[in-house]
């Protein structure tokens, strides 16, 4: 092959390439429907229509604003595997999976012609609504997707008509499905909403707790307080619970109750350990919370608010700073504590954190994860470090699962942390006897 020749095939490779990313998802290798349509639109010509599912996964907690785009991918990676292994057990229908356009979160189905519930709409309905089981319950048993996703099945027909353009058809079909998940969601709102306000009336909001340890001592020096669901409800995860509150507009309430909850399990207890609480804009905009009502709860329980740790998020702070400021200055006038949480993802400044003048810092599970294989992340960590110690404040590193994450911890100083190595969210009274952990 001659020079040009070999410039022009690599320019047109080029093209090629760039053509094919626009129409087949590089993660999950899905095409797009774009790729499709013609071959489908000589389909319903030649069998006279068509069934399509739609499969839309929802983020609960937030995971992409949360964590980044990397954990939702590898979340939505996982979507697409398990539906292709339902489909080869036989449990989802034969057919074609696809995506509307490159990078999106909802995945189609285009069902074969030769499933026999093809032409039936009650059979075609019966399995959309078998699916959406089934995959709440994959979800749920999944430990690092369980309160973090939802789904919804919606099913829908393309039937071959003369007057109209079969690729059009296809879209329509497809709408028709996306149709039917929209009304459930909705639906699954309001139920959600409504079982959630009589949980927030009934207080039935249980408090768990995750120790914080000193990483040299192995020593319990606080405890986190969380808060979960009903048990056996759809939103008995923490993510779940607050994400449905956020989305009907019931936050405020139920951090009022969260928070009446935890003091009430801790009332009592040692009096040097610190209980980290948990403060939303909803909180920091709460008359009840800024009033006089949260701090004679404090003492009504027999604490003292230097016991108590404010713990708002790095991401928090930076959007609502003038909020923050003030409502921080006024519980620090009180003598309560103040730690930021999720700190290293990088949405506020130093000078933001330094603004705060936070007894804690809280370094993101993020941050910690792999911290032993990431030379990076070490020398960022005695970085922050040596920030921290010039401001007087505490660190703790959060999401610790290896022997080797804590391992690399200790050697760089780190004096307090917490993660599921140490001790999993558990109630107070699974606590009571516990003093220490081996590190």
């Amino acid at each position: 092959m001659n020079k040009g020749r070999e410039s022009e095939f690599v320019a047109l490779r080029g093209k090629w390439l760039k053509e094919r990313t626009r129409l087949y998802d590089r993660d999950t290798g899905l095409p797009t429907i774009a790729t499709l349509t013609e071959d489908l639109g000589k389909q319903i010509q030649q069998h006279g229509s068509l069934a399509v599912l739609i499969f839309r996964p929802g983020s609960e907690g937030k995971v992409e604003q949360v964590w980044g785009f990397e954990a939702y991918d590898d979340l939505l990676l996982d979507f697409v595997r398990r539906l292709k292994a339902f489909q080869a057990d036989g449990i989802v229908p034969n057919g074609i999976f696809c995506l509307p356009y490159v990078r999106s979160d909802e995945i189609i189905l285009i069902i074969n012609p030769e499933e026999p519930f093809l032409n039936d709409s009650g059979a075609l309905e019966q399995k959309a609504a078998e699916l959406d089981q089934l995959i709440r319950g994959y979800l749920a048993e999944r430990a690092d997707l369980s309160g973090r996703f939802r789904s919804f099945v919606g099913a829908g027909r393309i039937s071959f008509d003369p007057k109209y353009r079969a690729e059009r058809l296809v879209y329509r079909g497809i709408q028709e499905a996306r149709d039917q998940v929209t009304r459930k969601t909705v639906r699954q709102e309001i139920r959600g909403g409504e079982l959630l306000k009589d949980a927030i009336q009934r207080r039935e909001i249980h408090p768990v707790f995750q120790p914080v340890f000193d990483l040299a001592t192995g020593e319990m020096i606080g405890m986190e307080a969380l808060s979960r669901g009903p048990r056996g409800s759809e939103f008995e995860s923490g993510e779940t619970l607050f994400s449905l509150a956020e989305r009907t507009d019931l936050l405020m309430p139920l951090e009022r109750v969260c928070r009446q909850r935890s003091l009430e399990a801790v009332a009592g207890t040692n009096g040097e350990r610190q209980i980290f609480i948990n403060m939303s804009p909803a909180a920091a905009s709460d008359p009840e919370f800024l009033g006089p009502v949260f701090l004679e709860q404090v003492g009504s329980f027999g604490l003292s608010p230097d016991r108590i740790v404010l713990e708002i998020t790095e991401r928090t702070y930076a959007v609502y700073e003038s909020l923050f400021r003030e409502v921080l200055s006024k519980f620090r006038s009180q003598n309560f504590r103040i730690a930021v949480d999720d700190v290293g993802t990088g949405y506020s400044s130093l000078s933001s954190l330094a603004e705060i003048e936070p007894d804690y810092l809280k370094f993101d599970n993020v941050f910690v994860r792999g911290i032993d294989r990431r030379r990076t992340k070490q020398d960022l960590l005695e970085a922050l470090l040596s920030f921290a110690r010039k401001m007087r404040t505490r660190v703790i590193a959060e999401g610790i699962e290896t022997r080797e994450e804590l391992r690399v911890l200790q050697t760089l100083g780190v004096p307090y942390g917490q993660g599921f190595l140490l001790a999993r969210p558990v109630p107070l009274a699974d606590l009571r006897d516990l003093k220490k952990v081996k590190v």
